[in-house]
């Protein structure tokens, strides 16, 4: 193997990280439709609302963590580019 594609951990990695932000923004549209499916429902259960919130949160954490492992990534892979140049 020669260049980049014998950088193997790479593509993996990237491909997690992007992963993982793909699910939190979907966790976030699934919450987001129960905030406002409740919202507009007379009488919708507060508990739903709350726990939908709080699950949005969680989701927002996971996407920043995996945002931050695509970064490291990132920088892993132009430093071994920069030492194999």
């Amino acid at each position: 193997m020669s260049g980049i594609s014998s950088i193997g951990f790479g593509s993996s990695a990237i491909q997690n990280a992007l992963t993982g932000i793909d699910r939190g923004i979907a966790g976030v549209n699934q919450d987001a439709a129960i905030v406002a499916s409740n919202g507009l429902a007379a009488g919708g259960s507060g508990d739903a609302v709350t726990n939908a919130l709080i699950d949005a949160q969680q989701q927002l954490l996971s996407v920043e963590a995996s945002a931050k492992a695509l970064s490291i990534t990132d920088q892993a892979l132009g430093s071994l580019l920069d030492v194999k140049a």
